[in-house]
């Protein structure tokens, strides 16, 4: 058994080269490891199965010839066809036989005759009506049915009838999770068939779009995600079952369409399925469009943002599917129907927002007079009285641009330049947009506008309405990602400035930065400017400090490499300041004084960055040192208390040499937060106070159960103390049972 798992080991491991394996493995092991399949302990029986689940990769990477192939197809065969055509077998065996199958079938089908190739097949059905195998069967086949999509000399036709009439009856069944598999498994296995097959049975596709169609709901998003593909891909490959799709899949579809839960791979999946119904011609774009609009009416959907959104892509996408003819009338239609001082606004949201969503796929400067109109409404609109109008005009102004930049762009920064206040925040607003999508688009390319862009976004570094600070900062961040070479450097220039507005620019700067590291800036162009980006840190403006700690957070959480080198000199002793910064102050309110902390989110950030870096990058950490912030921070203000109890469970597991040299400076800050007074709280307060109280407990138990820590002799009298203690009991009990 041993050995097995080293040959294993070895052969999964891609450090080795393929072709010396492999030499050494034919002549020498392969004929034993196939004998290891015919032991009688199950365990050796599972495990050689393993092993020669991983021969046929090991063939593709070693460079096999044809005879080496055949030969290797043939002991694997006779190998692994008798286990997978047994019944009376451990669970175990059955499964490693039908994986080791999947290997062989999928990648050495061409060694193998077609009798081998059916036998398999057959078999593979067989335990597809197995309830304990059904699982297994289904990934299998499913591992199958991706080599049949890529390969011409594999051929399912003989099994797809049954195979497709099983899985839609798993459909069925209330098993999420046989639900998801025997999806996925339907997905790959129609994108095999071939265009025509006159022994697919047609009636069949019925009763498995029927099933399809049922299961197409919002109360479990990824199965109508993985629905709907499935759904997508039948009348891909038979676009004869257009009328079928109509009839069992879109009612669910439109249904779900006017969801506001709809969003993400789902809402993907039913665009893609909506757009491949008009390419095919299962459904004609006017009856379809008709039907998209007939869901805003009633179920309340009027007032969601999200359904409109939701309908308005639906919509752009059937569009953009249909004639260019047909296009450019549809469009006239739909920016007519825009009326700003209309009192149906969800009507007009809805027009906006096809407009713009059609535009970012369509180029519609070809049209005739349909980019100016476009313009026209959309500066209109940001005069309405309404602003989710507004709103959605800014949106639709930045999709637009993306497919037509000639004629938008410039009119956008053009009306930026005499903007202000709310106009100049919508207008920017489009302009994130247009960046956002246009960094979506395959093959996109900035450099060109980048001189014109940069202007207007380093005017307003330092504009005095945050809102319009912080969209120029998610313009810069995107435009980071896009083009780093052109922006990382104006970055840098504006992180030193030190002009009467440098507190709001380097505000602007340390979000425009933190926004780059989350929109997946490539680290390597930014590792040379994070020197000048930290010293942020060392502003005097609180503003400036908190959005630098969420800067670090960030680059620690997506990029750890960013700041692991210059931890220690740079970040630390900045970290460790503002963790105990306290800059409490009173405000009379009259009849009474309110206290307000202005350093506590500061200090919040600062703990979570040190948490997060415990995670991320420990051995950038100087743990020692941290020790005194930490009890500071366990006596603090109940968030940061709760904090701090997370980061010692962390610290118990990972590094519990500091913790106990340090344990009895916990004591004073623990003791107190255990014994806290629950005075005249009720109800939902009086269970926070319990919480509390249980959180405290928890960490002193966890740190009473290292090694070492009987020499804190502070610590262990107060967790004795604590055990002792009538009224701490049923606290101690319920967390020593959980």
């Amino acid at each position: 058994l041993e050995a097995l798992c080293l040959v294993r080991i070895m052969l999964s491991c891609k450090k080795h080269d393929a072709s010396d394996i492999k030499s050494a493995l034919l002549p020498i092991l392969l004929s034993d490891i196939c004998k290891c399949v015919q032991e009688d302990w199950y365990k050796v029986i599972s495990e050689a199965l393993r092993v020669l689940m991983e021969i046929p990769g090991l063939l593709v990477l070693g460079s096999a010839t044809k005879a080496e192939k055949d030969e290797v197809a043939t002991s694997l065969y006779d190998a692994i066809e008798p286990r997978l055509s047994e019944h009376d077998l451990d669970q175990e065996i059955k499964e490693c036989a039908l994986s080791a199958s999947a290997s062989l079938v999928s990648v050495l089908h061409a060694s193998l005759s077609p009798d081998q190739k059916n036998r398999i097949l057959t078999l593979l059905l067989d335990r597809l009506k197995n309830d304990t195998t059904r699982i297994a069967a289904i990934k299998t086949l499913s591992k199958v049915g991706r080599a049949a999509k890529s390969s011409e000399d594999l051929d399912l036709t003989s099994v797809m009838n049954e195979a497709l009439e099983q899985l839609a009856l798993l459909l069925r069944q209330q098993s999420r999770s046989l639900k998801q598999s025997a999806l996925e498994c339907i997905d790959t296995l129609v994108l095999c068939l071939p265009e025509s097959d006159i022994d697919m049975d047609e009636g069949l596709f019925d009763s498995v779009l029927k099933d399809l169609g049922e299961i197409i709901a919002d109360t479990d998003l990824h199965i109508c995600h993985l629905s709907l593909s499935a759904s997508n891909s039948i009348l891909k490959a038979r676009p004869s079952t257009g009328a079928l799709v109509k009839g069992h899949v879109l009612p669910a579809s439109l249904e779900l369409s006017k969801s506001a839960l709809l969003q993400d791979p789902a809402l993907t999946s039913l665009l893609n399925l909506l757009e491949q119904m008009v390419a095919s011609g299962a459904i004609g774009f006017d009856e379809l469009h008709k039907l998209l609009e007939a869901k805003m009416a009633g179920d309340g959907s009027k007032g969601s943002k999200q359904v409109i959104s939701n309908l308005a892509q639906c919509i752009a996408t059937i569009a953009v599917t249909s004639p260019s003819a047909k296009q450019e009338k549809f469009m006239k239609s739909t920016i007519s129907a825009i009326k700003p001082s209309s009192t149906d606004v969800a009507a007009t949201q809805l027009n906006l927002l096809v407009s713009g969503n059609f535009g970012r796929k369509v180029d519609v400067s070809k049209m005739k007079g349909v980019a100016q109109s476009m313009q026209k409404i959309y500066f209109e609109s940001f005069d309405s009285s309404n602003e989710d109008i507004k709103h959605a005009a800014a949106l639709a102004l930045g999709r637009a641009s993306v497919g037509a930049i000639d004629p938008f762009l410039p009119a956008l920064l053009s009306a930026l330049e005499g903007s202000s206040g709310k106009k100049q925040y919508l207008l920017f607003s489009s302009l994130r947009e247009f960046i956002h999508c246009y960094r979506e688009t395959e093959g996109s390319d900035l450099s060109s506008s980048v001189p014109m862009l940069l202007p207007p976004l380093e005017m307003n570094c330092g504009n005095e309405e945050e809102g319009v600070r912080a969209m120029v900062a998610e313009c810069f961040g995107a435009l980071a990602c896009l083009e780093p070479k052109a922006i990382l450097p104006v970055l840098q220039k504006l992180a030193t400035d030190d002009s009467d507005k440098k507190v709001h620019i380097h505000w602007t700067v340390g979000n425009a930065v933190k926004f780059a590291i989350g929109g997946q800036i490539n680290p390597t162009e930014l590792a040379p400017f994070m020197p000048t980006f930290l010293e942020l840190l060392k502003e005097d403006d609180l503003a400036v400090k908190n959005v630098a700690l969420l800067m670090v957070y960030s680059a620690v959480h997506h990029a750890p490499q960013l700041v692991v080198g210059i931890m220690k000199e740079q970040v630390l002793p900045q970290l460790y300041e503002l963790a105990q910064l306290n800059m409490e102050r009173k405000i009379d309110l009259g009849p009474f004084k309110h206290t307000v902390d202005d350093a506590l989110p500061l200090r919040k950030a600062a703990l979570s960055v040190f948490s997060t870096c415990l995670d991320k990058c420990p051995s950038s950490l100087d743990i020692p040192a941290f020790m005194p912030v930490l009890a500071k921070a366990l006596a603090d203000v109940e968030d940061i208390q709760l904090q701090s109890h997370q980061i010692v469970h962390t610290l118990c597991a990972q590094h519990p040499i500091p913790l106990v040299q340090a344990a009895d400076s916990f004591v004073a800050a623990l003791e107190k937060t255990v014994n806290k007074k629950k005075g005249q709280k009720t109800g939902t307060e009086l269970e926070r106070v319990y919480e509390w109280i249980k959180s405290g407990l928890r960490v002193m138990l966890a740190i009473s159960k290292l090694d070492g820590i009987i020499g804190a002799r502070k610590f262990c009298d107060f967790a004795d103390r604590i055990k002792k203690s009538k009224p701490h009991a049923p606290f101690l009990a319920q967390v020593e049972n959980e």
